[in-house]
């Protein structure tokens, strides 16, 4: 683990894609699996480097994998307890598959694991064949990997917005820079319209969901 850079976290979410798995995962990263995640990994032949699990959604493996459980009756999701035990061990870079499921309730807390790493010098990503979904505080360029792009103020209003190479920016709405509050629309529905977009905020934090149909 000492010589790895990156930590993978693998969930269960009921979306699996063993085929994006196996062409997306850093096979060179610290893989952990959450909980049912492990035989997500399995069906995209990967072995997981530990597993943390509170074994409610799946069987205990029989393995040789280092295997790290909880209780079931605790605070925290079992990807949580991943992503915690990735910073706690050093990793400033953190992806996430398998983690936007049916569950609202389970996404929005995976959700949550993004703001986590942020508070603690970590980047964190989720990625799903759909979507992926970070965080932005101040500035971020991205390719188009996805058609869309959404920014919406995350747990705090933003200010000093500017969006280049896209198709609505602040000059779209006659401004120079935009403000937004929580639960404002204003950023949804994007998309890129040169080689790459740079999304930057001079104050708060954007969650930034790039996404497919």
């Amino acid at each position: 683990m000492a010589d790895k850079v990156k930590c993978t976290v693998v969930s269960g979410a009921p979306n699996d894609c063993a085929e994006f798995l196996k062409e997306r995962v850093d096979k060179n990263s610290f893989i952990i699996a959450a909980d049912s995640g492990y035989r997500v990994l399995e069906k995209a032949d990967i072995k997981p480097d530990l597993i943390i699990a509170d074994f409610d959604s799946s069987k205990r493996p029989e393995t040789e994998c280092e295997i790290i459980t909880f209780p079931i009756e605790k605070s925290r999701s079992d990807t949580f307890n991943c992503v915690v035990y990735a910073v706690e061990n050093g990793f400033k870079k953190i992806e996430i598959f398998n983690a936007i499921g049916s569950r609202l309730d389970h996404t929005y807390a995976n959700l949550l694991c993004l703001d986590y790493c942020r508070k603690h010098g970590a980047e964190c990503v989720i990625i799903d064949a759909h979507n992926r979904v970070s965080l932005i505080t101040g500035e971020h360029t991205f390719k188009k990997d996805y058609d869309f792009f959404s920014l919406f103020a995350f747990l705090e209003d933003c200010e000093g917005v500017s969006i280049k190479g896209a198709f609505y920016t602040a000059g779209w709405y006659g401004k120079e820079e935009l403000s937004l509050s929580q639960g404002e629309q204003y950023g949804l529905g994007n998309y890129i319209t040169d080689e790459y977009c740079t999304v930057s905020v001079k104050k708060g934090t954007l969650l930034l969901i790039e996404a497919n149909d």
